[in-house]
């Protein structure tokens, strides 16, 4: 059975006992203005060309409750409360940016804080940058690893304890989200190095942030974690389809909103927020570079969710970045060996 959103005029397919009377449904229009009530009783289809970079949804909403917004509410200001990423992260960011920045800049911002910098150290001396034992000092490690590459090991120092504790709504153990981050980093960096390698340092810190909503999300995922889990398993639905539902908004959302409180860059922020639907991004290159990771990485069974069988690459995405099954499939041992070696 179809639908059609009133706002948008999109159609939507629903299995026809989702779609009665007795439920709320909603829309996710991707203009951002919130959730539009279907009429179940619609059956009209209005897709056409002018509607081919919009995409809604039909959520499906538990039990029937309709949408919290003190929820939503609740759960952005938890976000203040997230650790912050630390400032020479951010520092390293706009750095980068700069194209009249140099090594010695890059080298002060990452010795002002001892902790970053001596992480830097131990990840920069790792074997998969072939420099074990051979760097000891920030200085050294910029002549040898280069500018854009040690900014990288600065993302990935910061965001190291923030991504390695255990979730338990989500059932992950410690170093779960932190190993997936890692693989969808450097899945996006192969994908740039085929595609587009102006946007390497962009598609290393997307991918290694891209879940971070999910550290926020995931209490109020253990307080419905039956609910959901009989949800799941009810109607084959993935973890994102639950977020949808129970919440009305998912990760990807969420992980957005936290990189606009980090002052992250907003081509960044965008693809985070779009990484699950890149078509809801405008043809933004980077939104979909970052799909493509996180498809390579769960595909190489780097994930951590017990939906990983259900995951599926949106339709048109490869075509749209030009790349071939066949490509995508050589990824994933090179993304298990990079991960393997830290």
């Amino acid at each position: 059975m179809e639908d059609a959103c009133t706002r948008c005029h999109n159609s939507m397919t629903g299995k026809n006992d989702m779609l009665n009377s007795d439920r709320n449904h909603v829309c996710t229009c991707h203009d951002r203005e919130g959730k539009i009530k279907i009429d179940p009783q619609l059956e009209q289809t209005a897709a056409g060309p002018d509607n081919k970079n919009k995409s809604c949804e039909l959520d499906c909403l538990a039990e029937g409750e309709p949408i919290s917004n003190e929820l939503k509410a609740k759960i952005i200001q938890d976000i203040k409360d997230l650790p912050p990423m630390p400032q020479v992260v951010i520092k390293i960011q706009h750095l980068i940016s700069n194209l009249n920045s140099d090594t010695k800049q890059l080298a002060e911002i990452i010795e002002s804080d001892q902790a970053i910098a001596a992480k830097v150290l131990k990840m920069a001396n790792s074997a998969f940058y072939g420099m074990s034992g051979k760097i000891s000092s920030i200085h050294q490690a910029s002549l040898l690893l280069g500018y854009r590459t040690l900014g990288e090991i600065v993302t990935m120092a910061g965001a190291a304890d923030l991504l390695a504790g255990k979730m338990p709504g989500y059932g992950y153990d410690s170093q779960d989200l932190w190993r997936h981050s890692l693989s969808v980093a450097f899945a996006s960096k192969l994908i740039v190095e085929l595609k587009n390698k102006n946007l390497i340092y962009e598609a290393h810190t997307a991918g290694l942030i891209h879940d971070v909503g999910k550290i926020i999300l995931d209490r109020y995922v253990l307080e419905k974690k039956k609910e959901i889990n009989d949800y799941m398993a009810r109607e084959e639905k993935t973890f994102l389809d639950a977020e949808r539902c129970f919440f009305g908004f998912d990760h990807a959302e969420i992980a957005s909103e936290i990189c606009r409180a980090w002052h992250i860059p907003e081509t960044i922020t965008l693809a985070i927020g779009c990484h699950h639907q890149p078509s809801i991004s405008n043809g933004d290159e980077l939104s979909y570079i970052l799909h493509i990771a996180d498809y390579v990485a769960t595909m190489g069974g780097i994930g951590y969710d017990d939906d990983d069988f259900l995951y599926e690459a949106e339709k048109g995405a490869m075509d749209f970045l030009g790349l071939k099954q066949e490509e995508v499939g050589d990824m994933i041992p090179k993304v298990i060996e990079a991960v393997g070696q830290f």
